[in-house]
């Protein structure tokens, strides 16, 4: 039997996501759970639009988080329904490519949300404001910790957890001033270890849909 007469194959096309009248932000994680997760919570409870709000877990070192990210920002811009914001959210710790992935962040137009020495550091705040440096203690790295320090007050923390955003979101604004107060201290001493930059990115988010947002 020839093709004659016989119907073509149907396309299927994914339709997009009708985005909302505010900023379309795109936020790529170095962590494939941890942040993507709390990020996830942020927005779910700020009722943030998924089509306005993408949140991606990289599971890469601070280059491929950026890598991605500007992959993504210039995919969108083809497209033709570009990102109005681009977020990277990385750690310190002992990452040899942080510096350099900073810089092509801030090359780009590439907004970060950086930690030192991790984003437990951020959830750490939530609790209790310290400016003691995280260093490396035997196999213990500066990373394991802050985790140890957090679990102090959360006993059962761990990474990958889905649930931290919830559990913290009492606390959330004495946590930004805590962050505030850190980055002062760090304009005093020039020392980063530790603070953080995870409240500008928080803050943002729970603003997008204000009238400036």
């Amino acid at each position: 039997m020839n093709g004659a007469g016989r119907r073509p194959p149907a396309r299927f096309h994914r339709e997009r996501p009708q985005r909302e009248p505010y900023s379309r932000v795109l936020i790529v994680a170095e962590g494939q759970k941890t942040e993507a997760a709390y990020f996830t919570g942020v927005a779910k409870h700020y009722r943030l639009s998924t089509a306005n709000v993408v949140i991606l877990g990289q599971g890469a070192d601070p280059t491929g988080v950026v890598r991605e990210a500007v992959k993504l920002k210039r995919q969108e811009q083809r497209l033709g329904d570009a990102y109005d914001r681009v977020f990277c959210v990385f750690d310190r710790d002992g990452h040899a490519t942080f510096e350099a992935a900073s810089r092509r962040a801030s090359e780009m137009g590439i907004d970060l949300a950086r930690s030192w020495p991790c984003f437990e550091y951020w959830l750490l705040l939530h609790f209790d404001f310290s400016r003691k440096p995280y260093v490396r203690t035997g196999t213990r790295s500066p990373c394991d910790e802050c985790i140890r320090d957090l679990q102090g007050h959360m006993p059962h923390y761990r990474k990958a957890q889905h649930d931290v955003f919830p559990q913290l979101l009492d606390r959330l604004e004495q946590a930004k001033d805590r962050a505030a107060r850190a980055q002062n201290d760090v304009l005093a001493t020039d020392e980063r270890n530790p603070s953080t930059e995870v409240h500008g990115l928080v803050d943002f988010l729970q603003r997008l849909k204000l009238p400036d947002g």
